[in-house]
This record gives C-alpha cells, sequence and structure tokens, in this order.
C-alpha cells in the first residue's frame, strides 16, 4: 500500500457512496458479533450458538475490508460481541487482508477487546504477532457472585490469570471494562472493585454505568436501577481514581498519563471512522450508515459486491455542530466553540448563565468539574 494517504475506493456497485477522500486518516471499527453467552445488559448485535458461521464471517468481512481498499488508518478497534473467540487463523487472515488492501498510519494504535475467559497464551501471542497493540478485557466486578448474576462466563481468578498472561506476553497498553450500578452490588462492593483494579496498574479504566435497555435478558426480567445509588458509586470512582494516577478525560473513562484510547478520541471529537462489520456504524465527511444488522442480509450483499448498508444519511451542517457539540463536552479537554455563531453563542450563554460551561482557554469550553455528575443531563437538549 502506498505511502499517501489516499481516496477511499469505495465499491462502484455504489455510486452514492463515493466521497472524497478525508484529509486526516481514519479511524477503523471492525465488529465481532460472536459471543459464548449473551449477557444480561447486552443491547449490541450479537450472536451465541453460531460457531459455524465464523469462517463465513471472517471471508465477507474481508472483501468488505477490500471495498475501502486504499483507505489510511490511524487506529483499528476490534469490538463485538467477544472479538476473542475467533480462531488464530481468523485473526490472521482479517490482518492479511488489512496489510494488502489499506494503509497502517505509523503508530496506529490497534485494540482487541476480550474476555477473560477466552484469553489464552497462544491467542495472546498469535494476537501480538499481528499488530494488536491494545487489550481491551472485560471485568466488569471483582466478585464472582456479581459477575454470575450480569451473566458472565470468567470468575476473578480468571481474569487476574488473562491480565497477567497478557503482561507477559509483552502487552503494554491495557483497558479494563467495569460496571457500576447492579441491583445487588453494594457501595462497599464497588470501592474494593475499584481498589482491586486499579491495584494491577493497567494503562485504562472504563466505567460503565448499567442501564437496562428493552430487548435485552434485563430488560424482560424488569430489572430495576437505583440511580442514586449509581450517583454515589461514579462520585466515589471520580473521587479514588485520579490519586491513584489515572486522570478522567471523558465523562466515563480514566487513563495514566498519555494512554488515552485513541481511537474513542476520534469518536468524541467528531472526526471521520469506518466501521466494518455486522450492524456497525460509520462516519465520513458528514455520511453516516449503519450496516446490515442481519447476518444473513450482511453475507447476500457482500456476495453480491454491495457495500452492507442497511440505511445511510448526511448530515445537516447544524446537525454536525450540535452533535460535535454533544460529544465534545464529554471531554475534559474541553470543546472549541465558534465565536461567530448566533445559534451557538445563544445556547452557550444559556449554559454558561446557569454555570453548566467555563471557559478554559479562548474559545475553548467544557462542563466544569463539579456538574461532571450532571453532563447527561445537561446534553439533554441536544439529544
Amino acid at each position: 500500500m502506498r505511502d499517501a494517504e489516499v481516496g477511499l475506493a469505495f465499491n462502484k456497485a455504489h455510486p452514492s457512496s463515493a466521497l472524497r477522500a478525508p484529509h486526516s486518516a481514519l479511524g477503523l471499527y471492525i465488529h465481532i458479533p460472536f459471543c459464548h453467552a449473551r449477557c444480561g445488559y447486552c443491547d449490541f448485535v450479537t450472536f451465541t450458538h453460531k460457531e459455524d458461521q465464523r469462517g463465513p464471517y471472517v471471508k465477507a468481512l474481508c472483501k468488505e475490508i477490500e471495498m475501502y481498499g486504499g483507505s489510511t488508518v490511524s487506529t483499528i478497534f476490534f469490538g463485538g460481541g467477544t472479538p476473542s473467540v475467533l480462531d488464530s487463523s481468523h485473526i490472521r487472515s482479517i490482518f492479511k487482508t488489512l496489510q494488502d488492501y489499506v494503509h497502517f498510519k505509523l503508530g496506529v494504535e490497534i485494540t482487541l477487546e476480550a474476555n477473560p475467559e477466552s484469553v489464552t497464551l497462544d491467542a495472546l501471542n498469535a494476537w501480538r504477532e499481528v499488530g494488536i497493540n491494545r487489550l481491551s478485557l472485560g471485568l466488569q466486578a471483582y466478585d464472582d457472585t456479581l459477575l454470575k448474576a450480569m451473566g458472565r462466563l470468567h470468575t476473578v481468578r480468571q481474569f487476574e490469570q488473562a491480565y497477567r498472561k497478557a503482561r507477559e506476553t509483552g502487552f503494554n497498553n491495557l483497558n479494563i471494562d467495569l460496571i457500576y450500578g447492579f441491583p445487588t452490588q453494594t457501595l462497599r462492593g464497588w470501592k474494593e472493585t475499584l481498589t482491586s483494579t486499579a491495584a494491577l496498574k493497567p494503562e485504562h479504566i472504563s466505567l460503565y454505568s448499567l442501564t437496562v435497555e428493552e430487548n435485552t435478558p434485563f430488560g424482560a426480567q424488569s430489572v430495576e436501577v437505583d440511580a442514586d445509588m449509581q450517583a454515589e458509586m461514579y462520585a466515589a470512582a471520580r473521587a479514588f481514581l485520579p490519586d491513584k494516577g489515572f486522570a478522567q478525560y471523558e465523562v466515563s473513562n480514566f487513563a495514566q498519563p498519555r494512554k488515552e484510547c485513541r481511537h474513542n478520541m476520534i469518536y468524541w471529537r467528531g472526526q471521520n471512522y469506518l466501521g466494518l462489520g455486522v450492524g456497525a456504524v460509520g462516519f465520513v465527511n458528514g455520511l453516516r450508515w449503519e450496516n446490515q444488522k442481519n447476518l444473513h442480509s450482511y453475507f447476500k450483499d457482500i456476495q453480491a459486491g454491495r457495500l452492507p448498508r442497511q440505511a445511510a444519511e448526511t448530515l445537516t451542517p447544524q446537525t454536525r455542530k450540535f452533535e460535535r457539540l454533544m460529544l465534545g463536552l464529554r471531554l475534559r479537554e474541553g470543546f472549541y466553540w465558534p465565536e461567530n455563531d448566533p445559534l451557538w453563542l445563544s445556547e452557550r450563554s444559556r449554559l454558561a448563565d446557569k454555570g453548566y460551561l467555563e471557559e478554559t482557554h479562548p474559545g475553548t469550553w467544557r462542563i466544569p468539574d463539579s456538574y461532571v455528575p450532571l453532563t447527561n443531563q445537561i446534553l439533554l437538549p441536544f439529544l
């Protein structure tokens, strides 16, 4: 692949999707939808008991990668689902196709999400071999009883073994996912999870408040969340993690210095990214699309040589501005707010008058530290 940043060579069967190349490299999200079991809170596009579909899916995914040949990427993120359930041969096939059709920008960040029970030394070595340099381990809780109630398949011991093996294999950029606000979770138990997690000294910690979506097992069970308890848990994390070297750089994310997730920063800064695989979402130059969520439909489009898009929309300039605002204000670095836009000036004044915004540098605004817990409520009007 040539070194120059090149255009997006979209399949000619979709002339409407031919976009001009962005001037900077893209983020690349690759969705792996397979899981051994479905967690009670999960509302992502995932499938269980489809082991026989993994090989065909990888082949289809490789064909979709070819459709975007010539793209330059600065980050790659394998999400799911559970990407770590793929065989090493599947991972190698995907990377062979990426290397043949996509240019990797120097220093590319490549993240793979992994569940502890599927992490083995052979898998870790294969991931390192192809160039994966960041792992995101789904711990969720340092409590076996809670893990079982959540529908997780691993134990705390399995997580610790996976974490240790990752370090021994040479991974020096690890994220740990945690969930708080589970009905039977106590504030004391949450603090113990934070303490045990921080003691491992990962480079990054992501915190997710439990949300119960309608089309999930928890939704069907009418699981209820205590919002007040969640607020206490969130406050405890914000008070504890910075003292352990983890700076909060986004509402739900904490990292050691210079270890922020570069791929996710692309989303929050409103930059361009491709979404590949069933159910994936992409955004390039104002065009946002969502891939087919049905596996059969995804296969059918790929086999016909079509980009497997289920829906697409071109965002209006105003929508792009407000989405950029909504995402940018989640970041602690703040958001550059142009002063020459009357509509933005009106909204900025409204929020600033209530104390919800502060100017950190000329033209750069953010939500004050004391109001970070209210970020979702503050941004609600923009939804």
